[in-house]
């Protein structure tokens, strides 16, 4: 058994770039909880394995993307935003293409089923969903606390191993770093000092009966500093800490553009696959021999164009920036 990862592709470099919406990789996301969901209503429900005539339970799955600019708001979002507050998320964003041009999107505002307050997904990040049921047969059972600390490890490690960057978690969800405070400032302005806590990638996780949705974000090559017009923290308090800023791998270690969204969901998948115990070595699931491989498989996306019925919709789930002169 494997890890099934679906990449939904996006074109950064194309002219103008394309992204995928946040409202398709969660049409992805209900398919899957969904199957999750049907199989463990034929299961036994002490134990949660399947009766001997039913079919096999399904796959863990990891959907990865990189989506057309989007501002969420969490359930601790109580108070509806006004429409200045509105206006102000939904104005143009500058995004420049990985070709080196400019365009603009206007960003979606919605409401997202995690804790906390609002947060950005964008051009310049990479989103990682884990679709599991924390209490499969096929791989490690999770409590709720333990599976929110595996995806943290697991982006901490990714970093470490691709970037040589020190994550650290803290009482605050996600994965933080330790960056000059001339580098970023709170809330993306610029600033003095000693170094600061910053947040690299973003945690937010919604469960029922035991599915996982939602996950991390981990921000590569997005600004993290500057003017509203192209930063997007700038336009709220990201997850309500007035305290504390953001950063992304670009601007912690000092690189003029973001590492590939692709190659880090690739690193990401294996670290995951690697705790849930999917490894292929000594013929041990659990085993952390380090001759073990983990086990990912890559589904190809046509297989959901085709069960989403993309091809030739008026809506086939993606967004074009505007390009601007330059």
């Amino acid at each position: 058994m494997s890890l099934r990862h679906i990449a939904i592709p996006s074109w950064p470099a194309a002219a103008p770039p394309r992204f995928p919406t946040y409202a398709l990789a969660t049409r992805v996301q209900t398919a899957l909880q969904q199957a999750q969901q049907a199989w463990k209503a034929s299961a036994s429900p002490s134990t949660n394995d399947a009766a001997p005539s039913s079919p096999p339970p399904p796959p863990p799955s990891l959907i990865s993307f990189t989506p057309a600019p989007t501002y969420t708001l969490g359930r601790r979002q109580a108070e509806p935003l006004t429409a200045a507050e509105l206006a102000r998320l939904r104005a143009p964003l500058r995004v420049s293409s990985d070709s080196g041009s400019a365009c603009a999107f206007a960003p979606e505002v919605l409401h997202a089923p995690r804790g906390g307050l609002a947060t950005y997904h964008g051009p310049g990040q990479v989103v990682l969903w884990p679709v599991v049921d924390l209490r499969s047969p096929l791989h490690a059972r999770f409590g709720v606390r333990e599976y929110t600390c595996a995806l943290e490890k697991t982006t901490a490690a990714a970093l470490r191993r691709l970037f040589g960057i020190d994550g650290f978690t803290t009482a605050n969800p996600g994965v933080w770093v330790r960056s000059p405070s001339s580098s970023v400032g709170k809330g993306g302005g610029e600033g003095e000092g000693e170094e600061e806590e910053r947040k690299i990638s973003a945690l937010g996780v919604h469960l029922r009966r035991h599915v996982a949705g939602l996950g991390v974000a981990i921000n590569l090559g997005m600004p993290v500093a500057g003017s509203e017009d192209a930063n997007p923290w700038a336009r709220i308090v990201a997850c309500g800490l007035h305290d504390r800023g953001v950063t992304s791998v670009a601007a912690h270690l000092g690189l003029s553009a973001g590492p590939s969204a692709g190659d880090v969901a690739a690193v990401w998948a294996e670290e995951f696959a690697a705790r849930l115990g999917m490894v292929r070595g000594d013929g041990s699931r659990s085993s952390s021999s380090s001759d073990d491989v983990p086990v990912v498989e890559n589904e190809d996306w046509k297989v959901w164009e085709r069960r989403l019925e993309l091809d030739g919709a008026d809506d086939d789930g993606y967004v074009e920036g505007r390009a601007l002169q330059t």
